[in-house]
Parts: structure tokens; C-alpha cells; sequence
């Protein structure tokens, strides 16, 4: 209520405090004997009613109307023609009831007790909004004063705190955060829905109880010494503000959350409030991204150790041209200031202007390097030169662009080939060196990362058979089958690595053979029938009668099927559907993957044909997998002479057509066949 109108409520009922005892005074005793004391008396009644700001009304002993104020009449405006003396308060009530359509009962409790009970039944609202309070004194000859109070303002003010505390608590109820209050003694008050999912109890059964029932032990018994600490100085705590604790769940579970506190004072009562939210999720990521930056660390330490022990320099540049990675060869190779020159404090410019600065080419056949090199590079990444060293040393510099943008320059001695081969043979011996040292290479790599995958492969499936008797305890085995199934995932992934690197060389071997569609799709189908029942997901074949063999090479065709396959099953949500089928058209011979899964944009459909690339990129993404399905599939057939094409919408699913040229059927029966 504003302040202005307190005052005048304060007013208000002063006025209407002196009227009543005036009246009531005047009533109970009797009007004074005489008729000059009866006129002076009725006078003094009648000013003090007019000066109220109260509603006033006499009634006699038959209820009827022997006089009210004007205030009165305003505030029973609806009726007040009908007011005046000798009226019945009966008539008036029915007649006020009639008016203002009040409910079923209102009438009746007014006429109780003839009137003077309906004082304590409540507060009466009428159309315009006005609120009013009744007030009711029995007199001495068994009339009564009837005195009408005013209290719009404060049942307003009531109705707009009941709202507001409707709404706060609305929004306790909805918000996904848990919200704990409790006293100075540390008992709770209120216990949130979004609480009770945190906990697990219900709110009645926390409500009344410590909240060190939340905690686990050490903070469960210091939660005391918190409170008390807080009003021995006025500056203690009450749990971590801000910080990240321990929560007791009903179950004995310990989950790590998010605690904020705020405190209030509601006279001499303190309120803490606690905002409470789970961050276990968080915590598993922060873990898993600790442990991956771990990971790619120690790939990064024996990626060095590697590229430090080949024969070969090697400078790696990354997408922003900062040199990312030098080897002990090219440093020593190039005579290059060891302590100077370090991955992040030097980018491909400089590193070029210094290979031009100490390049001494003999003859005036030779080319001399220049600082403007590197942006040749930056043009045309795929660059192979030679850098003439002034110890005379003759270096060939081949350049290689990266995933994303880097750059790779590779440095090999070649002074003595120089030296002797002066013929195409010559040059052509050289270019098949590098090509055995690319092999080489990728042959190190395999060898590095497999011989491990092996023996973790082996002893963890020996492990998961319990060969030597049973785990103990029973924990380890689920352990088992993680280690065995992460090492199976990374060997398929090297191995596809190396397939898809095989294939972007031009390098991959074809073994041809007359090949049954059918039974490829069928031995798919077997292999994903258990991925597909285990989400609900019908994965049925659609094959025509009498197809005609295939020239292929079947190894690499079961593959392709299996990786579409397989990417069609993971991208397709519970109860969805998967055909794999195969016709004969004009086109050739077509191999068909239809799911009605997540599907994809142009965009995305594009993107996904790179390496290494999904159509789901956030960090915390839902399906797994290494990118490498498609391109692989597409370098695997393209080396087969056929093509891949993607059609997908997004929530519609997509559907992989794969088109081998006609040349490559060899029963030519079914041609045309459209299945």
C-alpha cells in the first residue's frame, strides 16, 4: 500500500474509532432524559457520523433504519435510493444481494444472529472492486450500529503479494536448478521439485529435517560449525558459495554440484538459500577432455620421436603457416641455428627466406632459391625443389599439403644421386626413392600402432574367455570388454587410415573376381542385424530375382557395403528403417542404402565426403565413428571405375545409390532390370 494511502487509512479508521465509541456510548447508556439533552446528543451523534470516513448505520430493535452517514450510502451505492430511516435491513441486504449477484449463501449469513454475525464471515467484494469489512455493535435497547470499513487497498495489496509469492513459487517449481532453504539452525524450509530429481527425496521428507542429510561425510558434520561460525563473526560460510561440492543422494550416491548462497532477513528470522545444480555431466566431460588432451599429447611425443628418427628432415608448418614441428635431420641437413629456430617462433616465410639466404647453387644451370618461394608454396603445396647447402650439400624439398590447411616439407640428401645421375633414369630412380620412403613410412607407422593393438587385442580377449580362471571381481570383466572392443575400434580405425591412404595415393589393388551381389548384401545384412534389433530398426534387403555377377574385387566390395550399411544403421533413431538392395539399370550395375534416419543438408552432404568429417560436429556429439566410412567407400569404388551420390534431407533419412559402369557386368541377362 503506498504511503499516502496508509495515511489515509490511518485517518480513516481514527474517525471512525471516535464515531463508534460516541455512538455506542450514546446508545448503551440511553439518550439523555430532556428534550434540549436529546437534541444535543443527536446532534453530536450526527456530526461525528458525518466526519467519518467509515460507513455508519443505526438500526432500531426491528432492524429497521433510524439513521446512517453519507459515507454510508456511498458505499452501498448500488442501493442507496432505498436507504433511508424506517427501511428494513432485511429488505436492504436481499436488495444488495439482487444487485450485486452475490453467491448462494451470502444472504443467509447476513441475516444471522439478525446481522450482528455476519461481521466475522468475511470480507465482501462488489463489481466496482471495492472491498468492505463490516463491523457490527448490539446496543442497549437491541438495535445495532453497523459500521462499514473500506479496505480496498489493503485486500489489493494482499492479492498482489498472494501473486507474487504465486509466481516465485512457479518459479522454484520450474526451474532446473534445485533451490534448499533452511533456517539459522540449519532446517529445511522449502525443497524444490527440481531438488527432489537432484536427491531423490521428496520434498515432506526433507522439509523439517537438517540439511546435513544432503551432505556426505566430511562436509555432513561441518555444516554445524559453518552455521555457527557465521553468527560468531558475521563472516563464516554456509557450505562453498560458488563452488563446487558434494551432494548425498537418497540412494548413498555421491554426485558433484554447483553451490551458490545467499542469505535473508525476514525480521528476526535468517533464511539461507541454496542454488544447487548437478554438474556431473560437466565432470565427465572436463575428465574425458583432460584425458584426450593426455592422449594427444603422447601421440604428439612419439609422433616426434618418430619424424626425429627418420633419415629424412621434416618441417611442418600448420594452416596459420607457424612452424609446428622440426626434426633433428632437417636442422642438422640445413645447417640451421638449433637454439633460434623452434616450433612456434618461426612461420614458413622466414623459414624460406633463411633456406634462400644459404642457398649456393653451382653453375649458371642451377636455379637459385628466393624468398618469394613461399608463396609459391601457398599456391601450389605439391612442390618438390632443391636447396644447395654451402657445405655442398644438395637437398631435395618436397612440399605436402595437410587435412586443414598445413603444410609438411620433407628434405632428403640427395648430393650423391646428383652427383652421379645426369639422365631421366636418374630422375626417375629418385622419384621411386620417395615413393619407397612414403611406403616406408606408412609401413612404420602400421607396424608402431599395431604391434601394440596386438598385444592388447590378444591378452584382453584371453581376459574376456578367462582362460586362466575368473576375473575378480566381477567388475574387471565389463573393464575386459571395454579394453578389447576400444582396441578392435582403433585397429579398424588404422586400418582404415591406411586403406583410405592407399586410395588417395592411386595405390589400392584391385584382386577382380565374378562376384554374387546377394550374398555380399545378405552377409552385411547378418553382420549389422544385431546393431539394428538392439535399437528397434527393421533392416531388410531388396534384391531382384536372377541378378547377374559382378567384376569386382570382393574384399573391397564387402567393404563398401558393410560401411554403408553401417552408417546408414548408427544414423537412424529407434524404430526406423534400413534397405539395402541392388538392381540392374541402363546406368549399370546399382547398389542401394535407404534409411529413414537423421539425414543431412547440402551442406552437410558435401562435408561428409571428406575425411575425416561428420555431419555431427559438436564436441559432445551424439554418434561415433571416425569420418572415414564414406570417402573410403567412395575411394573404393571410384577405383573400381563406378561413382557414389548422396541424396538426404534432414529428418527424412538419406539414401546412397552406388553405380558400377555396365562393363563391369558379366551376365548381361538381367540388364534393365528395374527392381
Amino acid at each position: 500500500m503506498p504511503f499516502g494511502g496508509l495515511e489515509s487509512a490511518l485517518a480513516g479508521m481514527a474517525v471512525g474509532a471516535a464515531a463508534t465509541l460516541l455512538a455506542t456510548g450514546w446508545l448503551r447508556r440511553g439518550p439523555p432524559k430532556g428534550t434540549a439533552q436529546t437534541l444535543d446528543a443527536q446532534r453530536q451523534l450526527l456530526e461525528a457520523l458525518g466526519n467519518s470516513r467509515d460507513g455508519v448505520a443505526l438500526y432500531d430493535s426491528a432492524n429497521r433504519l433510524i439513521t446512517c452517514n453519507d459515507r454510508y450510502l456511498q458505499m452501498l451505492s448500488p442501493i442507496k435510493d432505498s436507504i433511508r430511516p424506517g427501511a428494513r435491513f432485511e429488505d436492504l441486504m436481499a436488495e444488495l444481494a439482487e444487485a450485486e449477484k452475490m453467491e448462494d449463501g451470502w444472504l443467509a449469513r447476513k441475516l444471522s444472529g439478525g446481522g450482528l454475525t455476519d461481521a466475522t464471515a468475511g470480507d465482501d467484494k462488489f463489481r466496482d472492486g471495492q472491498w468492505i469489512t463490516v463491523n457490527a455493535y448490539a446496543t442497549s435497547d437491541g438495535g445495532q450500529l453497523r459500521i462499514l470499513r473500506d479496505i480496498t487497498q489493503r485486500k489489493q495489496a494482499e492479492i498482489a503479494l498472494e501473486d507474487t509469492v504465486s509466481w516465485l513459487r512457479g518459479v522454484m517449481d520450474t526451474v532446473v536448478d534445485g533451490i534448499v532453504t533452511i533456517d539459522e539452525t540449519g532446517t529445511v524450509l522449502s525443497f524444490n521439485p527440481a531438488a527432489e530429481h537432484l536427491f531423490g527425496w521428496a520434498a515432506e521428507q526433507v522439509v523439517g529435517r537438517n540439511v546435513s542429510m544432503l551432505m556426505p561425510d566430511p562436509h555432513q558434520g561441518a555444516h554445524d560449525g559453518y552455521i555457527r561460525a557465521y553468527f560468531s563473526s558475521k563472516s563464516g560460510k554456509v557450505g562453498a558459495n560458488g563452488r563446487e561440492v558434494e551432494g548425498l543422494r537418497r540412494d548413498g550416491t555421491h554426485f558433484p554440484m554447483e553451490l551458490a548462497i545467499a542469505h535473508m532477513h525476514q525480521g528476526d528470522m535468517l533464511t539461507f538459500i541454496g542454488v544447487i545444480r548437478d554438474i556431473s555431466e560437466r565432470k565427465r566431460s572436463e575428465k574425458a577432455l583432460r584425458d584426450s588432451t593426455t592422449r594427444l599429447s603422447h601421440q604428439a611425443n612419439r609422433l616426434q620421436a618418430i619424424i626425429d628418427n627418420m633419415p629424412q628432415g621434416v618441417a611442418v608448418f600448420a594452416s596459420d603457416d607457424a612452424l609446428i614441428a622440426l626434426n633433428e635431420s632437417a636442422i642438422r641437413m640445413l645447417g640451421l641455428p638449433k637454439a633460434e629456430i623452434t616450433p612456434g617462433t618461426i612461420d614458413i616465410s622466414l623459414f624460406m627466406a633463411l633456406l634462400a639466404a644459404n642457398d649456393t647453387p653451382p653453375g649458371h644451370h642451377s636455379a637459385q632459391l628466393t624468398a618469394d618461394l613461399s608463396e609459391s608454396i601457398r599456391e601450389r603445396p605439391e612442390m618438390v625443389f632443391e636447396h644447395f647447402t654451402p657445405s655442398g650439400l644438395i637437398m631435395e624439398v618436397r612440399s605436402s599439403s595437410m587435412p586443414g590447411g598445413g603444410l609438411i616439407l620433407s628434405f632428403t640428401d640427395i648430393t650423391d644421386r646428383k652427383h652421379i645421375e645426369q639422365t631421366l633414369r636418374e630422375a626417375k630412380d629418385e622419384a621411386e626413392r620417395g615413393n619407397r620412403t612414403k611406403n616406408t613410412f606408412l609401413a612404420n607407422i602400421s607396424h608402431e600402432l599395431r604391434t601394440p593393438l596386438n598385444a592388447i587385442i590378444g591378452f584382453s580377449e584371453m581376459m574376456k574367455h578367462e582362460i586362466f580362471g575368473p576375473l575378480e571381481p566381477a567388475s574387471y570383466r565389463a573393464y575386459v570388454d571395454d579394453i578389447h572392443e576400444s582396441g578392435m575400434h582403433l585397429l579398424e580405425l588404422i586400418n582404415d587410415i591406411l586403406d583410405m591412404s592407399k586410395a588417395e595415393a592411386g595405390m589400392t589393388d584391385l584382386m577382380e573376381t565374378a562376384v554374387h551381389v546377394p550374398d555380399l548384401i545378405r552377409a552385411a545384412i547378418r553382420l549389422l542385424n544385431r546393431r539394428a534389433e538392439n535399437a528397434a530398426i527393421s533392416l531388410t534387403e531388396d534384391l531382384p530375382p536372377n541378378l547377374p555377377t559382378l567384376l569386382a574385387d570382393e574384399r573391397r566390395l564387402r567393404q563398401i557395403i558393410l560401411n554403408l550399411g553401417s552408417n546408414a544403421v548408427k544414423f537412424t533413431d529407434d524404430g526406423g528403417a534400413v534397405t539395402i538392395g541392388a538392381k540392374v539399370t541402363e546406368a549399370g550395375f546399382v547398389i542401394r542404402v535407404a534409411d529413414t534416419g537423421i539425414g543431412m543438408t547440402p551442406e552437410d552432404v558435401q562435408r561428409v565426403m571428406e575425411p575425416f568429417v561428420q555431419a555431427d560436429t559438436r564436441l559432445s556429439r551424439k554418434y561415433e565413428g571416425s569420418g572415414l566410412g564414406l570417402p573410403l567407400a567412395k575411394a573404393l569404388v571410384i577405383a573400381h571405375g563406378g561413382t557414389l551420390n548422396l541424396d538426404s534431407q534432414p529428418g527424412r533419412g538419406t539414401v546412397v545409390t552406388v553405380t558400377f559402369p555396365p562393363s563391369r557386368i558379366i551376365d548381361q541377362s538381367g540388364s534393365g532390370a528395374d527392381i
